[in-house]
């Protein structure tokens, strides 16, 4: 008996399921494991044209962008090990596989997928050919690029790439997405097989099968006789679920050993197994990792300061005969006749001194971004999730935490974006409800300010010291909310793949770290111009001066409604020792966002005709007067000889109280407005009680 559903003899298995259009630009899905170099693949063909979108009715994040080269659209899809999802990243990715109704790639709204390219880990091949028969089970085309070829052959388990293509019927290259070589091999390739639409021989295409193509036309069932005896199909001519495991699992195998020479010696620890008896002892391991985050903290506190200041003068830089944005812009006033008025105060004090800011931050976030790339790139950061595993439940949580809060680190908004994906309710709303104890970037650079102004050459231990405040915050936050939220939760394994050490390669390094600094720069630019020309407005505004009107040079800040709404808060803050103005308007500012804190204390003190503050940065050369008017301020707060104790609890205040307005929003997106309100609440209450005890406990000890 003939196969109704079989392609014609001598065509691939599945052939003839997808059509290009005429007219329509083919489209391109990524698939692959997590930590196969899939995203670094999609910036090397994509370059910057690319942009982020949710997958509908979701809130996982999918990368899209154009193959330059080729024309053709791209979508990287979040790594997955399975198309049988069991995380809302996962059920993302079957979706935009299958097509389904409303997805990125639904055949309705003129979409769909004309070719799945595969990225295979070299080091880890079993577990991608898994994926890879997934695919084929679908019924796409697919093709397939392999990466870290190099990590086989250093494991003594080389992958004969034209076997890999003969076994499985479809085309195959190697590339290493971190080089630039090889482009052309792979235009040709993903070119040639949209023309050929090829099929993973050896697995027919299953329509109960995981991620099965929506609205294909052939290829449906299973290609053999349902009366043969060797048939695997159930009586509706699909493969059950245990035959087609079976029979995927004997695929893998079979396609495995005809690609792969096996280790010669397989008791023989490959590279970064003989590196993990080290970095993932728990002892060694957890003392390397902070010796690491001390290291970072201090080369941002002590190597980047001078670079930051000279980036700072360029803009706002008003000492004379230095060559600045802000002199510029004052000879320019002077020429028209409008020196001394209010347009030269905005334009100066206001604009000047937000853009000398925001310029300031490029070199440290630069810095910050290349020291993570490493880490990320050499696969040191998986490990450190790892590490902190046990102590996670201990805590009430599972070890996949970890890696949204390590997140945090850069940023809280992308940190509570992946807890969304976590299996457990309950732990999602506890890692919302501590994330933003993760102290963000943001705060970074007020950490780095207040500690080169109070305690110089030791701001990279302090910098470091506020990290561990921030760790010791989250496990005891999640410690708390354990006997509350999660007393109840079961405990399950932490699956984790720890991909093989490689070097960063250097311009793949600088590429990424460029662009990622350049996007906190400029999307935190924005809001620290704006918030600093709204400083400059409120301190512009006379309150407790009748004799001054709007922008007047003579008005003190002190007197303006700035100066007004800071000094309400200062009983408040009384008892924390950094209870003056300067400070409390600060705190005002940075409940916005984080990254204007800095510009505030600055501009606050540049529009004070009392004090001679000059530009704060003199010249470029140092931290300028900025030092002597900050701790005037706080010794009149603190007393003298306290100061430092007070910029501390300061610094302790800004790590604990609430995160920026972003973040709340998308905390009250995640867990609603109630939950969130309290948060905030028990957040400032915490801060406050904190730097209370801080130099309340700490004023014992100073005579």
């Amino acid at each position: 008996m003939s196969c109704p559903n079989c392609p014609p003899t001598g065509a691939p298995k599945g052939a003839g399921t997808t059509t290009l259009v005429e007219g329509k630009q083919p489209t391109i899905a990524l698939v692959g494991n997590p930590n196969v170099g899939k995203s670094t693949l999609f910036n090397r063909v994509t370059g910057a044209r690319q942009k982020i979108v949710n997958a509908p009715g979701t809130t996982v994040t999918v990368m899209a962008g154009t193959w330059r080269s080729l024309g053709l659209r791209v979508l990287d899809l979040p790594g997955t090990y399975s198309l049988i999802p069991t995380s809302p990243d996962e059920e993302a990715v079957t979706d935009t596989v299958a097509g389904a109704p409303g997805s990125l790639t639904d055949p309705a709204a003129g979409l769909g997928i004309d070719l799945a390219l595969a990225v295979l880990d070299g080091g880890s091949l079993t577990r991608s050919l898994y994926l890879l028969g997934q695919l084929a089970q679908t019924g796409l085309p697919v093709a397939a690029v392999i990466t870290m070829s190099d990590v086989a052959e250093q494991n003594g388990e080389p992958i004969d790439v034209s076997a890999l293509a003969a076994s499985t019927g479809i085309p195959v290259v190697a590339v290493d997405p971190r080089a630039a070589s090889g482009q052309a091999t792979l235009d040709a390739m993903v070119g040639a097989a949209l023309a050929s639409q090829p099929h993973v021989q050896g697995l027919a295409p299953d329509p109960s099968a995981p991620g099965y193509t929506m609205g294909q036309t052939a290829g449906k069932g299973c290609c053999c006789d349902p009366d043969a005896p060797d048939c695997k199909c159930d009586h509706t001519g699909q493969l059950s679920e245990v035959e087609r495991a079976t029979a995927l699992f004997e695929w893998v195998e079979a396609v495995e050993a005809k690609a792969r020479t096996p280790r010669e010696d397989p008791a023989t620890l490959s590279r970064s197994d003989k590196i993990d008896r080290f970095l993932l002892h728990p002892l060694a391991g957890t003392l390397i990792f902070f010796g690491l985050l001390w290291l970072l903290f201090q080369m941002a506190g002590s190597w980047v300061g001078p670079i930051q200041d000279w980036f700072d003068g360029v803009f706002s830089s008003t000492e004379e005969g230095a060559i600045s944005l802000a002199n510029g812009v004052g000879q320019g006033i002077s020429a028209i006749g409008m020196e001394g008025t209010w347009v030269e105060s905005i334009l100066v004090n206001g604009l000047c001194a937000g853009m000398g800011v925001v310029a300031s931050f490029f070199p440290l976030m630069f810095v910050i971004y290349a020291a993570l790339s490493v880490l990320e790139d050499s696969g040191y950061m998986a490990r450190v999730a790892f590490l902190g595993d046990r102590l996670m439940r201990r805590i009430g949580l599972d070890g996949r935490v970890i890696l949204p809060l390590i997140m945090g680190f850069g940023c809280n908004l992308p940190s509570l974006a992946a807890a969304r994906t976590l299996p457990s309710s309950k732990q999602r709303l506890v890692t919302v409800l501590i994330t933003p104890y993760t102290s963000c970037a943001a705060r970074l650079t007020i950490y780095l300010m207040i500690g080169k102004v109070f305690f110089g050459s030791h701001a990279g231990t302090v910098v470091f010291a506020m990290y561990l405040i921030s760790l010791f915050l989250i496990v005891g936050g999640a410690w708390i909310l354990k006997h509350f939220i999660t007393k109840d939760e079961e405990s399950t394994p932490l699956m984790l793949v720890l991909p093989a050490y490689q070097v960063p390669r250097l311009v793949v390094l600088l590429r990424t770290t460029w662009q990622r600094a350049w996007t906190f720069v400029t999307g935190a630019g924005k809001i620290i111009v704006l918030m600093t020309l709204l400083v400059w407005l409120m301190g512009a505004v006379p309150m407790n001066d009748a004799d001054r009107g709007f922008a007047d040079p003579e008005l003190a800040m002190e007197d303006s409604l700035y100066g007004s709404a800071a000094k309400i808060l200062e009983p408040v803050f009384e008892p924390t020792g950094f209870g003056e103005w300067h400070m409390t308007g600060a705190l005002m500012t940075g409940f916005v966002a984080k990254e204007t804190v800095v510009s505030s204390i600055v501009t606050s003190y540049n529009m004070d005709p009392e004090v001679d503050a000059g530009n704060a940065e003199d010249n470029g050369e140092d931290l300028g007067k900025l030092p002597q008017l900050l701790t005037q301020s706080l010794g009149e707060s603190a007393g003298t000889g306290s100061e430092g104790l007070a910029a501390f609890a300061f610094l302790v205040f800004v790590l604990a109280y609430t995160p920026c307005m972003a973040t709340v929003a998308e905390q009250a997106k995640l867990i609603g407005g109630k939950k969130t309100a309290l948060a905030v609440i028990s957040q400032l209450a915490i801060a406050w009680v904190l730097a209370v005890s801080i130099f309340q406990i700490g004023s014992l000890f100073i005579s």
